[in-house]
């Protein structure tokens, strides 16, 4: 009996759920990235892995994927979610904090890269056409591997951590272009290029404009009014709404629907709703990626890797050296610290998910040879493999390179003065300032700190963490961490007179900076007259306060009532 292939496209996701709630979990237990337990779960379940012996063994039909087009689809819209949560979270104001990096070391890689790339595939007999998009896609790396490890070692404020932000930032950026380019080399446009390219040019104009009018006089408005009269089902529909409509109209005018969706995450990028969207959006993405690395899973010949070895094994490590030496030489013209350079070297000279996707893309409309693109399918795919092996060495590497350089802390240290704007001044690396460092960290916000304890220092340089040696009370330590420029400032010494004389100092440099003090008790500062913007943290009751209030919350009051009452109380 024939089956439905709506059963077909329930038993394809199944498997897939099967293989995301029990399979991901003991593969992150040995610390395998849930990217490449999908990629290895579409090589294994697919028809080119126990697929295979289906005829031999009847009952592997059960426990096999059958690619019949469901999977395909759902890993497209992996591509145009990762596309919207990119666009979400590329707000103008972060680009032009980063803007040298980004534009400049980022561009850099990408261009040298693609250039030396796809001259080499040139060279091996490709097409022009096919030697550019190979180029383009190589230069990418993972984000989806990189930025995984970055926030689970708290790695995103150190300089190495910035550093491989700032290029994969100008990687997600140049996807753009590279998918636009795919659409001008797969049309047939015989002699009329220029006609073709401001066809193109003036429809992605008409969709630009298109979504920013529905979004400015549209979307946004119905946010506001969902966010004081809807629910969470409410908030969740018009999320995912945005995709479909921006990503909508790229595609009627015949564009990518990624580059769609990416326009409307720009748009939503700067409004109070971009934190919301951002925390509901990507659960989705992170499980529509996975089928798109488990659909390119299945696509990939593994009999390739029987019968080419020797050439596969030397064109892994050929990509991985010609990206590791790029980056590597940039970053040190950039005038990147020897460690921060090499770390970086070592995290991104892996291929990644866009690579994928434009070789894919260039078998599908005939501009790459199939053979060529099986090979290039399982380079990139061993490349993933070995990044994981890569990443804890990138950072041991980086450790040993930067005490090797700095074996003893000189009296006084400074912070470079590129890209302190909007950060967090952490005065006293004690167990408080280690504790406000690793969240923000986590989340991505630059801090730095300053301590005169050399073990303090020492401990959080082999975390690698931006912590420099200072007397936090002198102002020429204060002047060092540009507290003008600063969002706050968090001081965790205790000591009276220490807290004192640092007030005294922030508020002669800037009289905006927001100060958060911690203390043992709020007596002890009673007769410190306190400037605006002064936040008192008592040490002893800030847990008990905490579990005051949802001690409050469960007993009937409101979340604000609770609060009110044990600030009142505090």
């Amino acid at each position: 009996m024939k089956e439905s292939p709506l059963l077909e496209v329930f038993m394809n996701v199944g498997f897939f759920l099967v293989i995301a709630a029990l399979i991901i979990p003991l593969l992150k237990r040995f610390k395998i990235p849930p990217v490449l337990g999908y990629l290895m779960a579409g090589i294994l379940f697919g028809p080119e892995g126990l697929g295979e012996y289906v005829t031999e063994m009847p009952f592997l039909e059960y426990v096999t994927l059958h690619d019949n087009g469901s999977l395909q689809l759902l890993s497209e819209l992996g591509i145009v979610f990762l596309l919207f949560v990119i666009g979400l979270e590329v707000t103008p104001r972060k680009l032009w904090q980063m803007k040298g990096l980004v534009f400049g070391l980022g561009a850099a890689q990408v261009v040298i890269s693609s250039c030396v790339i796809g001259l080499i595939a040139y060279f091996w007999g490709n097409s022009l056409q096919a030697s550019i998009l190979l180029g383009l896609g190589l230069s990418l790396s993972s984000t989806a591997i990189i930025t995984q490890w970055l926030h689970e070692k708290k790695l995103f404020n150190t300089r190495a951590g910035k550093t491989s932000f700032s290029i994969l930032l100008f990687q997600d950026l140049a996807v753009i272009p590279i998918l636009i380019l795919i659409t001008i080399f797969s049309a047939n446009m015989g002699s009329g290029l220029i006609g073709y390219i401001s066809l193109l040019l003036f429809k992605m104009l008409l969709a630009v404009t298109a979504i920013v009018i529905i979004g400015k006089y549209f979307v946004r408005p119905v946010f506001s009014f969902s966010n004081k009269y809807g629910g969470s089902e409410v908030f969740i529909a018009l999320s995912l709404l945005v995709i479909v409509v921006s990503a909508s109209i790229a595609g009627v005018v015949g564009l990518s629907l990624a580059l769609g969706a990416f326009i409307g995450g720009l748009l939503l990028a700067e409004t109070q709703y971009s934190h919301e969207i951002s925390l509901i959006i990507v659960p989705f993405k992170s499980m529509l990626l996975g089928i798109f690395f488990m659909a390119f899973g299945m696509s990939i010949d593994v009999d390739f890797i029987m019968e080419k070895p020797a050439l596969l094994m030397l064109s892994v490590l050929g990509l991985l050296a010609i990206k590791g030496i790029i980056i590597y030489g940039l970053c040190r013209l950039w005038r990147i610290p020897n460690s921060a350079a090499m770390e970086s070297a070592i995290l991104l000279p892996q291929a990644g998910e866009f690579g994928l996707l434009v070789v894919g893309s260039a078998i599908t409309f005939g501009i790459l040879d199939n053979n060529v693109g099986q090979f290039m399918f399982l380079t990139i795919g061993l490349t993933m493999f070995l990044t994981p092996l890569m990443t804890p060495i990138s950072q041991k590497i980086g450790l040993a390179l930067h005490n090797k350089n700095n074996e003893e802390l000189p009296e006084e240290e400074h912070p470079p003065e590129d890209d302190l704007r909007g950060h967090v001044v952490i005065l006293g690396y004690g167990r408080m300032g280690q504790t406000v460092a690793d969240i923000l960290a986590t989340e991505g916000i630059k801090n730095i700190a300053f301590d005169k304890k050399i073990d303090s220092v020492n401990q959080g340089r082999r975390q690698n963490r931006p912590v420099y040696y200072g007397d936090v009370t002198r102002k020429s330590t204060l002047n060092a961490a540009h507290v003008e420029a600063a969002s706050s400032v968090v001081i965790t010494i205790d000591n009276t007179d220490c807290i004192r004389k640092i007030i005294e100092n922030v508020r002669e440099i800037s009289s905006d900076v927001a100060l958060i003090i911690r203390t043992r008790r709020r007596a002890d500062l009673v007769d410190i007259q306190l400037p605006e913007r002064t936040y008192i943290v008592p040490e002893y009751l800030s847990a008990g306060l905490v579990l005051a209030e949802k001690a409050l919350e469960y007993a009937g009051y409101s979340a604000d009532e609770a609060h009110t009452i044990v600030k009142n109380e505090s």
